[in-house]
């Protein structure tokens, strides 16, 4: 069994010495350490640093590559553990390192049952780090050997990954997708967390979707079953703001040349298929019916998009683009797109700045091609 204190003193000594690289740092601690502490010592320094992104405590806390990359930040572990009503009993089955079992735990009485024997031992230090190991049970077993039905409310993420990567499809995950619907619908209330690609015909019928974005990425898709339903079919959040935009089946809009304003919705609208919602809040149109950006004549501030200010639109090609951008006297340049092949890296690297202007480039597709927009952000 792998020596966790001999880790962190490892961990303690690599301190020492800042100026040697991942395998050179290898090779000196194995200088004093085994080389199971020593590789171990270097993999929870790298994990660590990649997790202060989610965790303000990851310098103490414990990780696996795959617990790490499936693990919710402090943020939406906070969320989920909103979304359960005060003073109930969460199991969270299958919490892998604790992430959401740190959130749960903070709210109040709660188990976390987890087969890896490895992640468990890292989960209870990391409830340690937060303090709140008194108010959570930790339980090495296969969620699917045990009788997770007596708990009144469940927590599930069920595993996407292994080795480094993504499982798919659905039938793949541990456990497998109708297994966690099935768990997850035998008790009086549970939260699915899964990935926001998952599509939607395989969400039971009576489940409520939530697609979530924070630091404006779409995180994750959490279905809702039985008492924790909000009485919402389906929904796009915005974290931190909470701002939540709810589907009304309103119709898709009319398609127009750019207006004044261009809006890129968030990507959890975008996932979520409320695109005519928002553009029914901006009095706004589609550029393209299959392209997401929305144009209108009026600025309305909105958490659920960024705006921008239109000052030019064109067909595009790299030397008419520079062309444009010449003219405009741009300095730094960011290039969206949608629908396009073209690689935005690419076409920054190759700009020259002229002045301090900063300019943004929205690039999409139609029938005739592809439309380039320069704009300013607002």
């Amino acid at each position: 069994m792998l020596d966790l204190s001999a880790v962190e003193t490892a961990i303690e000594r690599a301190s020492l010495r800042p100026d040697l690289d991942e395998t050179h740092l290898l090779l000196w601690l194995r200088r004093e350490f085994a080389p199971d502490v020593a590789s171990q010592a270097v993999l929870q320094i790298r994990l660590r640093h990649k997790a202060k992104r989610k965790f303000s405590r990851a310098e103490r806390m414990w990780f696996t590559p795959d617990g790490l990359e499936q693990s919710s930040s402090e943020m939406l572990a906070s969320y989920h553990a909103s979304r359960f009503p005060d003073g109930t009993f969460v199991v969270d089955a299958g919490c892998g390192i604790g992430g959401d079992l740190i959130g749960l735990a903070r709210r109040g009485p709660t188990a976390g049952i987890e087969r890896h024997s490895l992640s468990v031992r890292f989960a209870r230090r990391n409830l340690q780090a937060y303090g709140v190991e008194a108010n959570a049970t930790l339980i090495h077993a296969d969620i699917t050997q045990m009788r997770v039905e007596k708990s009144p409310f469940l927590f599930m993420d069920p595993a996407r990954r292994a080795d480094g990567r993504r499982w798919t499809p659905p039938e793949g995950w541990q456990p497998d997708w109708r297994t966690t619907c099935e768990l997850a619908g035998c008790v009086k209330g549970a939260l699915v967390k899964t990935t926001p690609v998952l599509p939607p015909e395989l969400v039971p019928a009576n489940c409520e979707r939530e697609y979530i974005s924070a630091e404006g990425e779409c995180r994750e898709l959490l279905v809702a079953f039985g008492e924790c339903r909000q009485g919402v079919a389906h929904s796009a959040l915005i974290l931190p703001e909470g701002a939540r935009l709810v589907a009304s089946g309103a119709p898709a809009p009319p398609c127009r040349p750019p207006l004044s304003w261009i809006y890129d919705p968030d990507p959890a609208v975008v996932s979520a298929h409320l695109i005519p919602e928002l553009a029914e809040q901006l009095r706004a149109y589609l550029l393209h019916p299959q392209i997401a950006y929305l144009t209108a004549e009026h600025f309305v501030p909105t958490p659920f998009a960024r705006a921008y200010r239109v000052l030019e639109y064109f067909p595009f090609s790299r030397k008419r683009l520079f062309s444009h951008l010449r003219a405009t006297e741009a300095g730094t340049i960011t290039v969206k797109k949608r629908g396009v092949q073209n690689l935005p890296e690419e076409i920054v690297r190759e700009w020259k700045p002229v002045d301090r202007k900063a300019i943004t480039v929205l690039l999409y597709r139609t029938e005739a091609g592809v439309m380039a927009v320069l704009a300013e952000d607002a």
